[in-house]
């Protein structure tokens, strides 16, 4: 595998041990200094503990029922983990963080293998230090994953397509190779690795027989590329339906299609939403990339070729998810491969005197970056001098969020500042046409801006918004009760370590509120929704913390209970 993804150029060994180094250093400690986030992060986490504590590895489950969203490759990687390092959150991160490990150094690889070992160097910056792309390998959400897999699988078909070698076997074998990641892609989020994949390998087809008219794919590679992906995902998928039927394939089928066509959870967004997303979430290469998108310069036709596949890339998956009225933030999170490269394409272009790099460029890189790291260095001074805001805030909910006692240092700040100077340092270099140092320093100072804000800020916002229950969940470890709440969560199953349900109405409000219940249960639910709450004579109100509210149902005699209404 590695000789392929290095056709032209054997890379240096060292320097890939250096980058993978830099993955670690960078990806690994500290994972689990926050906990994990509602709603996603918690439930794939969920389902990898349940498969530990039910030994049922082949369903993927929620609160130990069938959970039909999401195919089960992501969440073997972390139930592995959970087996090796327990139940936490580093276990639930760590596939992530070496998803990004290995996906630095192949990016260094492809673009050495490629181009050279400055657009090799340049990727790998470019991906590492840019906010999104470097955030995403320290979280526990699946796309990491799955995003390497489509990328490998539309790599490989680029390399069956345009080298093609005299023995057949090696092109067929690309082929089955990128079918194969494909199936990869399928097993870990469904069938939109196929769609995606095969969307841009048909325009691009398209698009060289416009150029060339001539045909580079043939209809044996459609077939061994649909049988590889169609073997390797039947792994599960085949295995599932001859053991269960259809139902749970008809069900994961329908969701994905609801997923497209509906906004589903309230993710309903305007149709520019990604463009957005990308284009202030993937700073500063998708500032550098935008120049990319002109006419082809002087370079090798497989190096054009490439440049051609990444901008199909980039336009098939943004459409799809443009169309999609599902919009969440990580559904474009595969463009961070096109538009990082398109950005160490155009850096290489500039450092090598092939293309101008404007005066208008640098001042736009450095007004968004300085808005950025004022942002970033106001916003801890803002909350360790909340009182000052309060009083601005009518909703009851923010207010209470806001008076969250959360341990501010007083000198996160800096981090915001230093980024302001670096951005600083990097226009100036630019402007003075340094552009070794000036790109460097843009990347380095961004991928430390995001290091650092991870480790230092983001465990304080984690306190302001779901803190409080997370402490209460953690603390009926062990305690045989019922926990359900008033909004849409997960994280009661994985922080209260909950048990499979031995009672059939362990989910059923109405039972759980006015019902014959055989153990303590607990009612968690945000500020607003309190009087609901309080309107019920079985439950007392425990506690107020955080903008939640934690009421608890005690035992008692059947002839004692008060039946009251579910909601």
């Amino acid at each position: 595998m590695i000789q392929l993804l290095a056709q032209t150029r054997n890379p240096s060994l060292q320097a890939s041990l250096a980058i993978a180094a830099l993955g670690a250093a960078v990806f690994i400690p500290f994972l689990g200094a926050v906990h994990l986030f509602d709603w996603d992060e918690i439930n794939f986490a969920e389902s990898a503990r349940e498969m530990l504590v039910t030994g049922n590895y082949a369903q993927v489950q929620v609160n130990f029922q069938p959970f039909w969203e999401k195919p089960p490759l992501f969440i073997w990687l972390q139930a592995l983990c959970m087996h090796l390092f327990g139940v936490n959150e580093f276990a639930a991160r760590l596939p992530n963080a070496l998803c990004g490990i290995l996906t630095l150094v192949l990016l260094f690889r492809i673009g050495t293998g490629l181009y050279n070992q400055t657009v090799g160097f340049t990727w790998t910056l470019a991906y590492i230090g840019s906010f999104l792309p470097h955030f995403y390998f320290k979280t526990g959400i699946i796309d990491p994953v799955f995003n390497l897999f489509i990328f490998l699988g539309v790599y490989f078909l680029f390399l069956a397509l345009n080298f093609p070698n005299d023995d057949m076997s090696s092109r067929l074998w690309r082929v089955a190779t990128a079918g194969a990641f494909i199936g990869l892609g399928i097993l870990t989020k469904g069938p939109v690795a196929l769609l995606v994949s095969g969307l841009c390998g048909a325009i691009y087809v398209g698009i060289k027989f416009f150029q060339t008219k001539r045909l580079i794919a043939t209809v044996r590679d459609a077939l061994i590329f649909l049988l590889s992906a169609a073997t390797v995902s039947s792994a599960w998928f085949g295995i599932e339906t001859a053991k269960n039927g259809f139902w749970f394939l008809r069900e994961f089928i329908l969701y994905q299609i609801g997923l497209f066509s509906q906004p589903i959870a309230g993710h309903g967004q305007p149709f520019y939403y990604h463009f957005f997303v990308l284009l202030f979430g993937v700073f500063p290469a998708s500032f550098i990339a935008l120049g990319a998108f002109g006419k082809r310069s002087s370079q090798t036709e497989t190096q054009a070729d490439f440049k051609l596949l990444m901008t199909i890339l980039f336009g098939v998956v943004l459409t799809i998810f443009s169309i999609s009225t599902t919009k969440i933030a990580h559904y474009s999170s595969l463009c961070y491969f096109p538009l990082t490269f398109l950005a160490a394409h155009d850096v290489h272009k500039v450092l090598s005197g092939e293309k101008d790099w404007t005066p208008v460029a640098t001042i736009l890189c450095a007004l968004f970056g300085a808005t950025v790291a004022l942002l970033v260095m106001l916003f801890p001074i803002a909350l360790y001098h909340v009182d000052v805001i309060l009083p601005w805030i009518t909703d009851e909910l923010t207010k209470a969020v806001l008076q969250t006692p959360v341990a501010w240092s007083g000198f996160e700040w800096l981090i915001g500042a230093l980024y302001f100077i670096l951005i600083l340092l990097a226009s100036m270099f630019l402007f003075k046409k340094n552009f070794a140092v000036g790109f460097g320093m843009l990347f380095a100072s961004t991928a430390l801006t995001t290091h650092f804000f991870t480790l230092f800020v983001a465990p304080k916002v984690e306190r302001y918004t779901q803190g409080a229950p997370i402490d209460f969940y953690e603390q009926r470890q062990g305690e045989d009760c019922y926990i359900i709440t008033g909004y849409k969560s997960y994280a009661h199953y994985f922080y209260a370590r909950m048990k499979p349900p031995s009672n059939p109405n362990a989910n059923n409000e109405a039972w759980l509120l006015s019902g014959e219940i055989d153990k303590p249960t607990y009612f968690v639910a945000k500020l607003p929704d309190r009087a609901w709450y309080e309107e019920k004579p079985n439950l007392k109100l425990i506690h107020i913390d955080g903008g939640f509210v934690f009421f608890k149902r005690d035992v008692v005699p059947s002839h004692d209970s008060t039946r009251v209404g579910g909601r």
